[in-house]
Parts: C-alpha cells; sequence; structure tokens
C-alpha cells in the first residue's frame, strides 16, 4: 500500500511523475523553519520511505527565500526550565530538527534543493543534506547563531561533512553571509544559475538527467556512500558485491543489461514526470 503523505499547513506537496516538489511554504516571513512546520517535513520524510513511486525530491522555497533559519519564537516560547520530571521541550525543539536532517540525508531517493535569497541556520543545514543544490548567484549563505549566544548545535555536522572543518569553522566564528558564486567554489552549491529562469532549465535538466538512472541503484549508491568510514572496507565491498551481484540476476542490473544490448532505453526512464 503506498503511504500516504500528511496534510500540511506550512508545506505545499506537488507530485509530477517521478518527482515530488516540497515547498517551504511561509513567505512572509522568509520561510523560517517553525518547529510545526520542521515536524510536518518530518512526516513528509517518513512518508518518502515507503513511496517507490518518487524517485526524487526538490526542496524549494516559496517567495523570494529559500529559508531564513530556525524560528526564534520557538525557543523564547519554551525558555522556561521543565517542571520536575517533566520534558525538557527546548531541547527536543532542538533535537527534533537534528533528525529532520538525517532523514534528508539518509533519503534513499535523490534529494535537490532549489535556492534563491537568504539560506540560513537550518535552511543552509538542510541544503547540506541534499545531493544536487541548485542556486541563483545572489543567493546567500549563513551560520548565524554564534551571534544569538549559541552554537548552531544541529546544523553543524552536515555543514562540516558538506564543506569541511576549517571552513565551517569561519562561518562560525565570523557570521559571515557568503553568496552562491563563492559556496560554488566551495562545492556546495552544484549548478549556479544568474536568475530563476536559468535555475527553472538547470532543475529540468537535473530531473532528466535523474529519470535515467535506476531508482535502486540511486538509493543502493547512497546507503553504501553513507557508511564509508564508519564501516571496514571490507565489508562495505562485501556488500557492493551482493548488491551488484543480485541486481545483475533478479533487479534493476538485469533491465539495465538488457537494455544496453538491445539498444533500447530501459524501463524506469519512461517514467512520468
Amino acid at each position: 500500500m503506498t503511504t500516504a503523505f500528511p496534510e500540511c499547513d506550512w508545506l505545499t506537496l506537488r507530485q509530477d511523475g517521478f518527482h515530488l516538489t516540497v515547498t517551504l511554504n511561509r513567505p512572509d516571513a522568509r520561510n523560517a523553519m517553525s518547529a510545526a512546520m520542521a515536524l510536518e517535513l518530518a512526516a513528509v520524510f517518513a512518508a518518502l520511505s515507503g513511496r517507490d513511486d518518487i524517485a526524487a525530491i526538490v526542496l524549494r522555497g516559496a517567495g523570494k527565500h529559500f529559508c531564513a533559519g530556525g524560528d526564534l519564537k520557538d525557543m523564547t516560547d519554551a525558555i522556561d526550565p521543565p517542571a520536575p520530571g517533566a520534558p525538557d521541550v527546548l531541547y527536543e525543539v532542538n533535537r527534533r530538527f537534528g533528525d529532520l536532517l538525517t532523514a534528508v540525508d539518509a533519503a534513499p531517493q535523490a534529494v535537490i534543493a532549489v535556492v534563491q535569497g537568504a539560506a540560513r541556520g537550518g535552511g543552509f543545514g538542510l541544503i547540506c543534506a541534499a545531493d544536487v543544490v541548485i542556486a541563483q548567484s545572489d543567493s546567500t549563505y549563513a551560520m548565524p547563531e554564534t551571534g544569538f549566544g549559541l552554537p548552531g548545535a544541529q546544523i553543524i555536522p552536515f555543514v562540516t561533512t558538506r564543506l569541511g572543518a576549517h571552513y565551517a569553522r569561519r562561518l562560525i566564528v565570523t557570521g559571515d553571509a557568503v553568496d552562491g558564486v563563492e559556496m560554488h567554489r566551495a562545492g556546495l552549491v552544484t549548478h549556479l544559475c544568474d536568475g530563476e529562469a536559468q535555475a527553472e532549465t538547470a532543475l529540468r535538466t537535473v530531473l532528466e538527467q535523474i529519470k535515467g538512472r535506476s531508482p535502486t541503484a540511486v538509493a543502493q549508491s547512497k546507503a553504501l556512500v553513507a557508511q564509508v568510514g564508519k564501516v571496514p572496507l571490507s565489508l562495505l565491498l562485501d556488500e557492493g558485491g551482493r548488491m551488484v551481484a543480485d541486481g545483475t540476476r533478479d533487479g534493476d542490473g538485469r533491465e539495465g543489461l538488457d537494455a544496453f544490448f538491445a539498444k533500447r532505453k530501459p524501463k524506469w526512464s519512461e517514467r512520468e514526470g
């Protein structure tokens, strides 16, 4: 049975064949990530784990900005210490965002972020968990948390993994807002675009590329990448070998090879969208 998506107040969802567009929809607040929005986004990614019909997820922000970071009001609303034996709501609000980024990072689907305007704090972390980043050259990225007297606790592992420790430390200690051109040089932005029209063209190109890839092989490959440095190399190579053997005999590998020798496109490339 196909897992249904949750009803959302702060996200808009649009499925076009094999890909789903998820739009952060608080434009009046520059799409600041409220606790409610984060819970909705986590529920969407939980549902996606059971959706074999979706091979790509496009993350966007409504209006002029991608995401201005976390909504500070959620923090001030929960600032009082918890009563004895009660959960610490402030801790949980912060920690849940790390779980969200982990889910985005671990998604078996291809994850594409399309960025315009500001990407701050949690928005920056969300981009660092994506596989492909399409960004306008005048988009800006920053880690402003230390200016509020706080560490960017939940996004730091994802920013550091994507950009390296030295670059992350620079953004942390200075609060610099860097543009899309610099993020392209740093390796975060994969497709640098001059304006919205060019970004849309780049998105269509990337989606067509993904459409030609086996969704099973993409999911397996991402799982192998996630294990690099975390499990012994010999075990990782063993797992990869089993994936190749099983897929070649009875899976997308069999279809891919049959298509190659028959000089036709594999079946997955004929998906709608």
